[in-house]
């Protein structure tokens, strides 16, 4: 496996794990804003090294490069936290794989990169995956459509953010590109700290517990997808092993949620069922990227 794959791979699981552990912070009082705060800090800080001892000098006549990376990662984010204050991980993962789709197109379409068969054909699998997960619930399709709605949302964003580090990280670095994106990110962050909420010391110990651990964990996907589709390219096929994380946030959920309090799998075997099979779906989508690829 190619390294730019398996670097979509650990954002993905990060992407999973992270996520788990955010919602539940969230569902025992810690705030949305207090979550993506201490997310985008901590992957500044861990990101930090990498701009200040850059060994080649940066273009900083370009700098309006990484800051427009930055609004589009924040418009992704944004909107991703709006879904996982509201929605369920075993849903708002499989719907984020919508991504290769909106990568796909806006790479040929910005960038005029040639998409082989494969790739479309993983982008249609994407597609039929979501149609899948559809609940048949009446009581729950307007959940369903909300959290897709800003999900679309979210990974349209990211996807601009994508070709941004595609087009313009090589000329910075990539660690220091995404460096650079997140430190803008973080100043920002500080203008969020009257919408906490709750104080830190007044949240119960599970909260505090796994929003230490969602915020550590969580960093990875920023960190890897940077690395990887900056430095090495190839956006579409990193994004669609990236959307893997649809399978384990399910696998995860079933199997593990309900030992840090996650009740997600008592929605249902035919919902879970559904959410599986969608995300078996966008494996072999990865299948076939992983199978399709130029050497």
């Amino acid at each position: 496996m190619p390294v730019y794959l398996l670097l979509a791979l650990i954002a993905a699981l990060g992407y999973s794990t992270g996520s788990i552990f955010n919602k539940q912070a969230m569902t025992e009082g810690c705030g949305v804003f207090r979550v993506f705060a201490a997310m985008t800090w901590t992957t500044t800080v861990l990101l930090l090294p990498f701009v200040l001892l850059a060994g080649t000098a940066a273009p900083w006549h370009q700098f309006y490069q990484p800051m427009l990376a930055t609004i589009c990662w924040l418009g992704g984010a944004s909107l991703w936290m709006s879904a996982l204050r509201t929605g369920e991980v075993s849903l708002i993962a499989p719907v984020a794989g919508m991504k290769p789709v909106f990568n796909a197109l806006l790479t040929a379409l910005l960038l005029g990169a040639p998409l082989s068969p494969n790739v479309w054909a993983a982008c249609g699998l994407t597609a039929v995956a979501l149609l899948v997960m559809r609940t048949p619930d009446p009581k729950t399709h307007a959940s369903f459509l909300k959290t897709a709605g800003l999900m679309a949302g979210a990974v349209f964003c990211y996807a601009l953010c994508d070709v941004c580090l595609q087009k313009w990280a090589g000329g910075w670095g990539a660690l220091r590109f995404t460096g650079l994106m997140f430190m803008m990110a973080s100043l920002l962050m500080f203008t969020l700290i009257p919408r906490f909420g709750t104080p830190y010391r007044d949240l119960s110990r599970p909260a505090r517990r796994h929003l230490k651990t969602g915020m550590m964990i969580a960093s990875l996907p920023g960190i890897c997808m940077g690395l990887a589709v900056g430095r090495y390219g190839h956006a579409p096929e990193v994004n669609v092993m990236y959307s893997s994380h649809a399978l384990w946030s399910v696998l995860l959920v079933w199997a593990f949620g309900r030992h840090i309090g996650n009740l997600e799998h008592t929605a249902g075997r035919g919902v879970m069922l559904r959410r599986l099979a969608g995300a078996l779906i966008l494996l072999t989508a990865i299948v076939l990227i992983i199978s399709g690829r130029a050497p």
